[in-house]
């Protein structure tokens, strides 16, 4: 009997500027450093994004990428289809024009799922891209 390896897996890259991702007071800004020359600003307080991340080929855990921008340092928060929140303290580069990348591992379901960033206590760090690995 002969059995095959499973295809490897591509990462999954989603922009957050992304028309499919849902936006509440958060909004597109210009970037010209940033991947398809956009990014979501105005996370925090009321504001979130969630991205939708489709394809994942198990359940289990994964690692979060996530490129921001930030001038100060900040803190961004974020959930998985309404479980548990994480919390991530980001200095950034200290410039809205240097995109920089954190790396979180998270729990995910197979399938797809929502990502919801936020920061309900202050602003949170802009966001360009979010890739599952």
């Amino acid at each position: 009997m002969r059995t095959t390896a499973p295809a490897a897996f591509r990462p999954i890259t989603v922009h957050a500027a992304d028309p499919a991702n849902l936006r509440v007071g958060a909004r597109i800004i210009e970037c010209p450093t940033c991947v398809d020359g956009s990014r979501v600003g105005y996370i925090g307080g009321p504001n979130t994004l969630a991205v939708r991340i489709t394809g994942v080929p198990r359940a289990g855990e994964w690692t979060l990428t996530v490129v921001y921008e930030t001038e100060q340092p900040r803190t961004l928060k974020l959930a998985v289809d309404g479980g548990p929140v994480r919390e991530l303290h980001l200095a950034g580069a200290r410039s809205w024009l240097i995109p920089v990348r954190v790396s979180v591992r998270l729990r995910l379901p197979k399938g797809a799922c929502w990502i919801r960033f936020f920061n309900d206590t202050g602003s949170a760090p802009d966001i360009n891209t979010v890739t599952v690995g």
